[in-house]
């Protein structure tokens, strides 16, 4: 299978789970065809989001290949492991990403480089900019965030030192699971990695916080496209 064959795969994969676990999703803003999606990082699921909304492929720590389910759709989906501490990892991963934006295919990064409860937004890591640099692709800033009845964001997040599974079981013991993709309407090309990092930074907050003001939908599967369309 060639990589755009695997983020298909990927999207109709994650979209069917998204479904089978009632998790509702909202998209709103213009889908990116291209380029590399940058996002915020608050739990496992966000994998499942992004791949649902399109073609993507995820630039991912290499333990995830090891978790239940989400390892096993990770490795089928042409997932590009980074190995933390590897210098060699990391270069072999930035390559990956360079052949991946110039054949075409979507990539997804979480700069932060960890998950977290959602009450901040931490440094983005330059390095896997890079890429996106060299092959002159467009860079699209997004953000998500979850709700759900009667609990904070917080309480729907995988950070810090929480266990894979008993983690799983909690969040599931709540009840009308919502979720959403916010993309920025202005994706752009950039010369440094640093001024990529920095400035996808303030992008990804500004959405947070607007995403922090407007209600999600009850839907159990709902699309906001640009232009209205659903």
């Amino acid at each position: 299978m060639t990589l755009a064959d695997r983020a298909e795969w990927m999207q109709a994969s994650c979209a069917l789970v998204l479904r089978r676990l009632s998790i509702a999703l909202t998209i709103e803003g213009p889908l990116p065809s291209s380029g590399l999606v940058v996002s915020n990082h608050l739990t496992y699921f966000d994998i499942l989001l992004h791949a649902a909304a399109g073609p993507r492929i995820f630039v991912s720590k290499a333990d995830v290949r090891l978790w239940p389910l989400f390892g096993w759709l990770a490795r089928c989906g042409g997932t590009i492991f980074i190995t933390r501490g590897s210098r060699s990892g990391a270069t072999e991963a930035a390559i990956s990403v360079e052949y991946a934006l110039r054949s075409g295919v979507t990539v997804v990064l979480f700069p932060e480089g960890t998950s977290t409860d959602g009450t901040t937004l931490l440094p983005f890591h330059s390095f896997l900019f890079e890429p996106a640099v060299e092959a002159e692709a467009l860079v699209t800033a997004s953000a998500l965030n979850y709700d759900a009845k009667g609990v904070e964001e917080r309480d729907l997040c995988y950070y810090g030192d929480m266990q894979f599974v008993p983690n799983l079981v909690e969040v599931f013991e709540h009840e009308g699971i919502r979720s959403r993709i916010r993309y920025d309407s202005r994706p752009r090309v950039y010369s440094s990695r640093k001024h990529a990092a920095n400035d996808t930074w303030e992008r990804v907050a500004r959405l947070r916080l607007r995403a922090s003001l407007d209600p999600l939908s009850d839907s159990p599967w709902h699309t906001t496209m640009a232009g209205g369309a659903r």
